[in-house]
């Protein structure tokens, strides 16, 4: 038997290297000393506590230049993957542009509602993760994608929603459409990631 899947959604999971991860986590870190700079208080943003901070463009002063470089890289690597899959390459003709990056940080408690981006490719690199307490679900801490697709056992559709537990240098990257929420937790220590968005431009 042989099986052939039509799910046009694609996410794609990888390690971020040591080299770029210690650049990207020094930019994380240094922005959350900006207190001053905290959009918690945004009604129109997705994060239930905790911090977030713009590092792109930003109201500080930030290099972000091998954090541009590397996800406009890993974001044509993901273009071209998605061409090779499906034989097509309308894409050819465009190129991913950094938008937009922020850097969220949250203590036990905190979490993010569902939501989702306004641009055309997103993702998460993490930087931190925390020690989760010992009676935590498998959910706590997760973050959750919802498919665009209904569940209908007579049609063979049973995924709806697809979860990953992140951890430190791990980067996904995801259509901006898709809806994403991240579980509480209780636990020890902090939960940061820095999220970014890429608009496709026209070459």
């Amino acid at each position: 038997m042989k099986f052939a899947y039509f799910n046009p959604t694609v996410i794609a999971v990888d390690e971020v290297p040591a080299d770029v991860f210690v650049d990207i986590q020094h930019v994380a870190h240094k922005a959350h000393e900006h207190t001053q700079f905290n959009d918690e208080g945004d009604p129109t943003i997705s994060i239930r506590g905790g911090q977030q901070i713009h590092v792109y463009p930003s109201q500080f002063e930030c290099d972000v230049e091998v954090l541009k470089n590397y996800i406009e890289a890993r974001c044509s690597q993901y273009i071209q993957n998605i061409m090779a899959s499906n034989g097509r390459h309308d894409l050819d003709e465009y190129s991913p542009v950094l938008a937009s990056a922020w850097t969220i940080q949250q203590s036990p408690g905190d979490y993010q509602a569902l939501h989702n981006h306004e641009a055309h490719i997103s993702g998460n690199i993490y930087i931190d993760v925390p020690d989760f307490a010992d009676d935590s679900k498998v959910s706590d801490g997760n973050v959750e994608f919802r498919l665009p697709v209904i569940r209908n056992p007579a049609h063979l559709i049973f995924v709806d929603q697809w979860r990953f537990q992140p951890k430190p240098m791990n980067m996904i990257i995801f259509p901006s459409y898709l809806s994403h929420t991240v579980y509480p937790w209780q636990g020890t220590g902090n939960r940061t990631v820095l999220a970014w968005d890429c608009r496709l431009v026209a070459k």
